[in-house]
């Protein structure tokens, strides 16, 4: 059953026609683009407000629960979070008895916004309660509190952790949080297997260490341990349901059973028959992730219909931020694996020329479009090229392999630079991620110790002198790739240098040479210097020139080549 359909039983149980709006839903969370519409509804959302999910979907929070009024308000408060700013008032909204009530909103931005939104909203009833308005207020703490720390990170098991120490022990005695096994690893959603079973992953495991032994705890159930729960299982049934289940001990499976009687002793039986035991879903994009588990011990009041709709709030924000660090890793793995196997493993370089690289990613977190290759004419002539396909992530990197790709098939014809540039840029228009990129493109040849270079839009290089004096070369700067005017292409030009023995030619990125703090004017003329001063081999001239100038904020790649 999905959420959409979950509009009876729950809400019921909160909210009476006879007792009035007291005993609606405290607390309820959802997701909201830049813009304002929903992207996110959960289940707390739905019975504070009395709109399901797939009415609520896609619309503007004012038409949806303000009644189109406070829009000046809501979009000063969306402006607020978009520059990292948290964001809370008190407005007036359309709740699930059909009447305005103040409610108490607390927006605060994602800590990895997309498609998915970009705003977790939080919102209580504060209208004048009796007792109740203690206990909702606390759920509210809890809610930001869980906000505030697991979605400040991109970690997934960070974030289950940070979860666990939330939970408890202020919502329950243990808690265990698990995901589908190969979900974090797999781009496709693992299915079932054919006798109904699931097989899932535990992530984080916590208790409340004044009462119990961790270490043992840890030992029975450790962390990564995958386990298969038949159809049967409490949590196999909450994520098929996509609904809480309260349950007892006798609905777990014997191994946990005897693994808790390892650790508690013969007494643990009568200990477990008073336990409250409640399984939550982790649904996050309509896909249910795994799940948590948590408990309360005999001494402690049971789980009840109040603590499974605070539950399934707490889930939700922890699967959403589990789900931006599976998303986000997975864009990134897949960034690095375009990246590692279009970059040159190995460069072929011919007799009488030295060549050495380098490449940093700005982040061991984020890859992005810089490239360069090493490409042999002939026994004597040789091509040389560096690019920047604009942009991170896997579109850049993706940009980045179809460009030298092409470039590699252009070298082949054994065309001039401008040549390669002007059919290059005709087929970045043809390649949809390719919104603007810059190369850089040179034919050495050994005989007549020249160079023949031609730009577009790429920083100019810099050529040593066997002397040591360093010098930009001022080449026709050109205009970058993919900018789709015909007129520009043909604004290409080859430029010839001389390059005596002992020369070294530099080719880089903007990330080497730019900054916020530093122009690209002021870096070229550092890199000038740095490469002015004599290093010995050109791989120790890298590693100093990597050194001495200041890491930036973007990729960076560096090719230097010398004449023998």
């Amino acid at each position: 059953m999905t959420r959409a359909a979950r509009t009876g039983s729950p809400a019921d149980e909160i909210f009476h026609p006879r007792q009035g709006f007291r005993r609606l839903a405290g607390c309820a969370a959802m997701v909201l683009d830049n813009d304002g519409r929903v992207t996110q509804w959960g289940g707390g959302a739905m019975r504070l407000f009395g709109r399901s999910p797939d009415t609520a979907m896609g619309h503007d929070i004012c038409d949806l629960l303000l009644r189109g009024t406070r829009r000046d308000t809501v979009r000063r408060a969306l402006d607020q979070v978009a520059a990292g700013v948290r964001w809370s008032d008190v407005l007036s909204a359309e709740c699930a008895d059909g009447r305005v009530h103040d409610v108490a909103f607390s927006w605060e931005p994602l800590a990895r916004p997309g498609t998915w939104g970009s705003v977790m909203v939080t919102a209580m009833d504060a209208s004048p309660l009796h007792d109740a308005d203690a206990s909702a207020r606390e759920r509210l703490a809890l809610l930001s509190e869980l906000s505030t720390r697991v979605g400040a990170t991109l970690d997934t098991r960070q974030a289950a952790e940070d979860f666990m120490e939330i939970a408890v022990p202020r919502f329950s005695d243990t808690a265990s949080l698990y995901v589908v096994e190969g979900l974090l690893r797999d781009e496709e959603f693992p299915v079932r297997a054919a006798d109904g079973s699931v097989r899932v992953r535990r992530l984080a495991l916590r208790l409340d260490t004044r009462a119990s032994d961790e270490t043992q705890w840890h030992a029975a159930f450790p962390t990564d341990e995958i386990v298969s729960y038949g159809p049967r299982h409490p949590a196999n049934r909450c994520m098929a349901a996509d609904r809480p289940v309260v349950h007892t001990a006798s609905d777990l499976e014997i191994d946990d059973l005897d693994r808790i009687v390892g650790v508690m002793g013969e007494s643990a039986m009568h200990h477990l028959e008073a336990t409250s035991f409640l399984t939550v879903p982790l649904t996050a994009r309509g896909m249910v992730l795994g799940f948590i588990a948590f408990t309360r011990n005999p001494d402690r009041r049971r789980f009840d219909a109040h603590d499974e709709a605070l539950a399934e709030d707490l889930a939700t924000r922890a699967a959403i931020s589990i789900d931006n660090a599976r998303l986000y890793c997975r864009e990134r793995r897949t960034a690095q694996a375009l990246q590692h196997n279009l970059a040159p493993r190995t460069l072929t370089v011919p007799p009488g020329l030295e060549v050495a690289h380098r490449y940093l990613p700005a982040s061991a977190m984020r890859v992005g479009g810089d490239w360069y290759d090493v490409i042999p004419l002939s026994d004597t002539r040789i091509a040389l090229v560096i690019g920047d396909a604009m942009g991170h992530g896997a579109v850049a990197a993706g940009s980045m392999g179809q460009l030298r790709a092409a470039v590699r098939a252009l070298a082949g014809f054994d065309l001039a630079p401008d040549q390669v540039l002007r059919r290059l840029d005709h087929m970045a228009e043809d390649i949809d991620s390719i919104q603007c990129a810059t190369c850089l493109y040179a034919i050495v040849d050994l005989v007549t110790r020249t160079c023949s270079l031609a730009c577009a839009g790429h920083p100019p290089p810099i050529l040593v002198g066997p002397d040591g004096t360093a010098s930009v070369l001022d080449l026709p700067p050109g205009l970058a790739l993919g900018l789709g005017d015909p007129a520009f292409s043909r604004a290409f030009r080859t430029t010839e240098v001389t390059m005596p023995a002992g020369s070294t030619l530099a080719f880089y990125t903007d990330g080497l040479v730019e900054s916020r703090e530093q122009d690209i004017d002021s870096g070229i003329a550092a890199l000038q210097a740095a490469l002015a001063s004599p290093r010995g081999t050109l791989e120790a001239t890298c590693d100093t020139i990597i050194a001495a100038l200041p890491r930036q904020d973007d990729d960076v790649a560096l090719l230097l080549t010398r004449t023998a």
